[in-house]
């Protein structure tokens, strides 16, 4: 329990909060998820961006798994563009390209990305992020959000995750129910960690 705890704080601690957009803590049945991410643009029309995300995943046998990324994107005013990503997690790094499609409005925001990995070993993947936000009051609005991510090599399957969240948000805070299932492998080997989340925007 102890480490654990050391490396949630560690994580928080390092990444740091003025350089963060959103910060979620999910403690889940099997494991306790955390995620920060930030986006930033580099000129006024929005057209060339960056965006980056820091995950950990710590079980309850203290069993940790890192991914950070940071994709660098340029988009056309019909929401189509390319994105050249890196990445690195505990057990890879490496580089992709792709194209993405963007929609953003004030209550719904969608990220879309097909891409290839840029080395010898094939591999190509899908990543997206549909968020909706509608008002339920003066105060309160629906929060919910779907992200699903496939990843495949020259053997076909190699690991998807779907996390799903639904709740409601007030000011910054956004909290509610969650769950985060995988599959991994050719025989999609299922596994589901349902719990809450605690969101908040910066």
């Amino acid at each position: 329990m102890k480490d654990y705890l050391c490396v949630l704080a560690f994580f928080f601690l390092h990444t740091s909060y003025s350089l963060s957009q959103s910060l979620e803590l999910m403690p889940g049945t099997e494991r306790i998820f955390a995620d920060v991410q930030w986006f930033k643009p580099l000129d006024e029309q929005y057209q060339w961006t960056v965006f980056s995300r820091t995950r950990l995943t710590v079980d309850y046998e203290e069993n940790t798994d890192l991914f950070s990324g940071a994709y660098l994107n340029f988009t056309t005013k019909s929401g189509i563009g390319g994105t050249i990503l890196g990445r690195i997690s505990s057990f890879t790094a490496g580089a992709d390209a792709g194209i993405h499609y963007y929609k953003g409005t004030s209550t719904l925001t969608l990220f879309a990305l097909a891409s290839i990995n840029l080395s010898e070993e094939l591999g190509y993947s899908w990543f997206s992020i549909l968020r909706i936000t509608p008002a339920l009051s003066e105060n309160w609005d629906f929060y919910g959000s779907l992200e699903l991510f496939s990843s495949f090599n020259e053997n076909g399957h190699s690991f998807s995750v779907q996390r799903i969240r639904g709740g409601l948000q007030r000011g910054q805070y956004q909290f509610g129910l969650a769950i985060n299932v995988s599959e991994v492998g050719s025989d999609f080997f299922t596994e589901a960690n349902p719990g809450v989340f605690v969101r908040r925007e910066f």
